[in-house]
C-alpha cells in the first residue's frame, strides 16, 4: 500500500486496490500530498509534483479514466486566451488545469470574479463549452456518467424580474404575499417590499443603521433579518403601521459568517445556515437554531450536514479545503412538500437535506441565469422564487418556477 498517513489523507483511510497503487506508483514515483478518495466505485487521487496539482482518476482493474495537471495559463489555446481577455480582462486567473477526460482534453480555468470564483471550460481548440456539459464531463471529480446519479433537475423559469438599483446586492428574500417579496441587500438596513405585479419597490421599512445583512424570515407580520456575525433583528409589524426593531445578539462567532436564515414552523425556531465553519465539529457542517419561544440561540448545531457525503464530493470541482463542499447562502423549506432546501451560491448548488444531515437531491444552478444566487423564498403552494445580485452593470434578479427539485 502507499504511505498515506492520517493526516496527508483528508479523505479518511480508502484502500486502494494493489493494480491502482501499482498503475500510480510507476506513472508518479515521486508524487508528494497523495490523498485518495473513493468515487462511485472508481479512486480519485488528489497530488503534487513540484508543487504543481494534479488529479487522476483509475477504476479499480487500474484503468486510468481522467487526469488533470495544473498548468500556466500561457498554455491555453490561443482563441481560450482572446476569450478571456476580451471577458476577464480586469479579473486575475486563479489556476488553470488541462483535463484529459473520454479521450479529449478539456481546459478548466478559475476566475476570482467580483471577490468570488468563476469556473469556465474550454475544449481543445480553446472554445467555450455549455455549462451543462462542462460539468458532466469535463470535470475530473466527475467521470461520464458517474456522478451525476444524484442529480436532478429545475424547471425552466416561469417568470424573471430585473430589481431596481437599490436591491442590485440583493442578498435575502421571502415571501410576503402572493405577489409581494421581502428583500434584504448587503449594506442598507432596511426591509424592501417589492411588488412582482408593479415591479417596483412600493415600501421601506428601515431596522438598523449599515451593516452586513444576508438573510430575512418571516413569521406572519414579524420580519426576522440576519446579520453575518449572527445577530438577529426582529422587526414588527412589517406591513403596516409604525415597525420597531428589536436586536438579538448572537452566540456564533464571525468566522461562522452566518448567511442563510429560514423559518421552521414545525419546531417553532428559525434555522441559521453558516457560510463557514467550525473546526470543532471534525467533518460536519454544522446548522443552528433560535427559538422563537425564549428568543434564545443554541450555541450547539441542530443538523449536523456531514462533508464527506459522496453526493457533495462529487457535486462539482476539487476544493482546497474540505469544508468548501458546503457554503449555505439561504436556506427554507418548501411548505407543499415539507423538504428543507439549503443554496449553496459559492458551488451553484440547490440540494434538499433531512434532520439528520443527510443530502437527499442536488442541483447545479445556471450560472448564466442565476450569476450569484444568495436568496430564495417557497410559496405555500410550492412555488420556487430564487434571487441572484448584480454586478456593476447587470441588475439583480428574481426568477420564479413552477416548483421546486423533483
Amino acid at each position: 500500500m502507499l504511505g498515506i498517513s492520517g493526516c496527508d489523507n483528508p479523505w479518511g483511510n480508502t484502500q486502494i486496490p494493489e493494480p491502482v497503487e501499482e498503475r500510480f506508483v510507476k506513472m508518479h514515483p515521486t508524487a508528494e500530498r497523495v490523498a485518495w478518495q473513493l468515487q462511485n466505485g472508481n479512486y480519485l487521487v488528489d497530488f503534487e509534483i513540484s508543487t504543481r496539482e494534479r488529479s487522476a482518476m483509475f477504476s479499480a482493474d487500474g484503468s486510468l479514466l481522467a487526469y488533470s495537471e495544473e498548468i500556466d495559463e500561457q498554455y491555453l489555446p490561443g482563441a481560450s486566451l482572446d476569450y478571456l481577455q476580451h471577458n476577464f480582462g480586469d479579473e486575475s486567473i486563479d489556476e488553470v488545469h488541462r483535463v484529459q477526460q473520454d479521450q479529449q482534453t478539456y481546459y478548466k480555468v478559475q476566475i476570482n470574479k467580483d471577490e468570488a470564483e468563476a469556473l469556465l471550460l474550454f475544449d481543445e481548440k480553446g472554445s467555450l463549452l455549455e455549462e451543462q456539459n462542462a460539468v458532466q464531463t469535463a470535470l475530473i471529480s466527475s467521470p461520464p456518467n458517474a456522478a451525476n446519479h444524484t442529480a436532478t433537475a429545475l424547471p425552466k423559469p416561469e417568470a424573471r424580474w430585473e430589481l431596481p438599483s437599490d436591491l442590485r446586492e440583493v442578498s435575502g428574500i421571502a415571501l410576503l404575499e402572493r405577489d409581494v417579496i421581502a428583500c434584504v441587500q448587503d449594506e442598507d438596513g432596511i426591509i424592501f417590499l417589492y411588488d412582482l405585479n408593479k415591479q417596483t419597490i412600493t415600501r421601506r421599512v428601515k431596522f438598523a443603521e449599515g451593516g452586513d445583512y444576508e438573510g430575512i424570515a418571516l413569521v406572519n407580520n414579524t420580519a426576522y433579518v440576519l446579520r453575518s456575525d449572527g445577530a438577529i433583528y426582529e422587526v414588527s409589524p412589517l406591513r403596516d403601521g409604525e415597525p420597531k426593531a428589536i436586536l438579538h445578539e448572537s452566540v456564533l462567532s464571525k468566522t461562522h459568517d452566518a448567511e442563510g436564515l429560514g423559518y421552521d414552523k414545525a419546531n417553532n425556531r428559525l434555522l441559521i445556515a453558516p457560510k463557514g465553519y467550525d473546526e470543532s465539529l471534525g467533518d460536519y457542517h454544522g446548522i443552528y437554531a433560535f427559538s422563537l419561544a425564549d428568543k434564545k440561540m443554541q450555541k450547539e448545531p441542530v443538523i449536523k450536514v456531514s462533508v464527506t457525503q459522496e453526493k457533495l464530493l462529487s457535486a462539482g470541482k476539487k476544493q482546497k479545503n474540505k469544508y468548501n463542499v458546503l457554503q449555505p447562502s439561504s436556506l427554507d423549506f418548501n411548505g407543499a412538500t415539507g423538504e428543507l432546501y439549503l443554496m449553496d451560491s459559492k458551488n451553484h448548488l440547490l440540494l434538499t437535506i433531512n434532520m439528520q444531515g443527510e443530502v437527499q437531491k442536488l442541483i447545479h444552478l445556471d450560472e448564466e441565469q442565476l450569476r450569484q444566487p444568495e436568496g430564495f423564498s417557497f410559496s405555500d403552494t410550492g412555488e420556487l422564487y430564487i434571487s441572484s445580485e448584480g454586478s456593476k452593470k447587470e441588475p439583480g434578479v428574481i426568477l420564479k418556477f413552477s416548483k421546486g427539485l423533483n
